[in-house]
């Protein structure tokens, strides 16, 4: 995919990893495969995706760029939900590692921002997809809190990228209401 990137367009100057995926496993009960699945995307291809972002910045001496992690609330706190268990380490693994590229890119004295969006339960498919064989469990987390719609977090994307280039947005996440 870099390559490709590459050959069309000289290089990456923004990078929106949006990678997430979750199965409804618990932590005493849930598969191995399905562990792995989340950490390959969630942690691994976020992880893989910011170091090929970084380097190509820095193979065209691009210091303005900005990568942004969409995470989750659960990136920052352990919800109620117990089949979430892992899904949320995995999250909570992307707020370290946001946090911890962030530090690395000041030491390099580098100006590329990082950035994490930790949005709430957004109207999407990934209930559905989490409870595949219970809709209603899915049905019923929308009806227990006011979601977000795709806009908001797209807006706050929008809102981190049009910053001046001195500013870090860096705030805790939005929780539910």
């Amino acid at each position: 995919m870099f390559a490709a990137i590459k050959a069309q367009h000289q290089g990456v100057d923004v990078c929106i990893n949006n990678a997430g995926l979750g199965h409804a496993d618990h932590l005493l009960s849930g598969r191995t495969s399905s562990w792995r699945n989340m950490l390959d995307v969630n942690v691994l291809a976020l992880t893989i995706c910011t170091r090929e972002t970084y380097q190509s910045m820095k193979e065209r001496n691009v210091d303005d760029g900005h990568i942004i992690h969409l995470n989750s609330v659960c990136g920052h706190r352990v919800v109620a939900f117990p089949n979430l268990n892992f899904y949320t380490a995995t999250k909570h693994a992307v707020t370290a590692l946001t946090e911890g590229l962030r530090q690395e890119l000041r030491l390099a004295k580098s100006h590329i921002r990082a950035t994490s969006i930790s949005p709430g339960l957004v109207v999407t498919d990934f209930p559905f997809r989490l409870f595949v064989n219970e809709p209603q469990k899915a049905e019923d987390l929308y009806n227990l809190y006011t979601p977000l719609a795709a806009q908001d977090v797209a807006d706050a994307v929008t809102y981190v990228l049009s910053a001046p280039p001195h500013v870090q947005v860096s705030c805790p996440p939005r929780f539910w209401t």
